[in-house]
């Protein structure tokens, strides 16, 4: 196994505490409909955090991807059960040691997808403007 990244840090579910769950919230519909994906996605990414070892190298490599330079980035994976791709967009707070996750979905129109890194950004500047 390659390179760790992020290892020692928490995940948090922006303004879950709030009543708001993005990203939980797709993941749970995801399960739903496609209980493999949405298991895959738990075990490489989120378990490993809540297990403080981090993601890998090759899960970086494979299903992540840096956005601009606001500390955004985007997992990206594939439902073939309902041939769609999934976006999931967090931001890597240094400070706290945490991945906030911001916004979740099914790849849409370059418009769609715009909107919602636009949406992640502001989540994230929210999340980080409380420290």
């Amino acid at each position: 196994m390659g390179l760790v990244r992020w290892k020692n840090y928490s995940a948090y579910f922006f303004d879950e505490e709030g009543g708001n769950d993005y990203v939980g919230d797709f993941v749970d519909t995801l399960y739903e409909k496609d209980s493999a994906t949405a298991a895959r996605i738990l075990n490489l990414f989120i378990k490993r955090l809540a297990e403080g070892k981090g993601v890998t190298q090759e899960c970086y490599d494979q299903h992540l991807k840096g956005i601009a330079s606001f500390d955004i980035f985007e997992y990206r994976d594939k439902s073939t059960l309902l041939k769609k791709q999934i976006r999931i967009y967090f931001g890597a707070h240094g400070q706290t040691k945490t991945l906030v996750f911001v916004c979740a979905g099914f790849k849409g129109s370059k418009a769609e997808q715009n909107r919602d890194i636009d949406t992640a950004k502001q989540r994230y500047r929210r999340y980080i403007s409380r420290f």
